[in-house]
């Protein structure tokens, strides 16, 4: 019996110093005006399929790494603060998916983000927004339900809309809403 509650005990220490980085993160991009909490996601969703949550010193690193290859791309990594991904693989829509959507786009709107994009469909909610203040884009979310995949997705920091795309390639997830796996700039390559 003692044995079995030393490995408790020693799984869950491992479980707590492994996550507070992550926790200590979150909370760092926490005060920046582009950041979106969006709450217990798996609450409603179950356990993330992918899950990425980069602060500002990874995104740095990157931006050096890329520099020779892309400047653009180093350019714009250097601005953002961070970039947070869930996706969540669902058999149907989840129960209260919709709700959530509209709920938090709500509370969105009241804090001074502007809605770009809206989807209302029987089988699909998209949401994306963009916080602005003086003519700077300071954050960007999207928000996409279907049946089939949830995806929810906050970039935090100074980026051009258009610049959406290149990031999220380097984190290869497509939101393009097709199929391929590169764009246009990549099969140039």
């Amino acid at each position: 019996m003692k044995i079995s509650i030393f490995r408790k005990t020693l799984t869950l220490c491992a479980t707590l110093l492994i996550s507070l980085p992550v926790m200590a993160q979150e909370d760092t991009l926490k005060d920046f005006p582009g950041y979106v909490d969006f709450g217990e996601l798996s609450s409603i969703f179950g356990e993330p399929s992918v899950q990425i949550s980069v602060g500002e010193s990874l995104l740095g690193l990157v931006g050096s790494l890329s520099a020779s290859e892309d400047p653009e791309a180093a350019e714009l990594f250097n601005r953002l603060n961070g970039v947070r991904v869930n996706v969540f693989e669902t058999t149907s829509m989840a129960s209260g998916a919709i709700d959530f959507v509209k709920d938090t786009s709500a509370k969105l709107s009241e804090l001074g983000w502007e809605s770009v994009v809206t989807v209302n469909s029987a089988d699909e909610q998209v949401r994306i927004f963009m916080m602005i203040n003086d003519s700077q884009v300071e954050g960007i979310t999207v928000m996409a339900v279907e049946e089939t995949e949830a995806v929810f997705v906050n970039v935090i920091g100074s980026i051009n809309p258009e610049e959406l795309g290149k990031v999220m390639n380097n984190f290869d997830i497509n939101i393009n809403g097709d199929d391929s796996e590169h764009d246009e700039d990549d099969a140039t390559e």
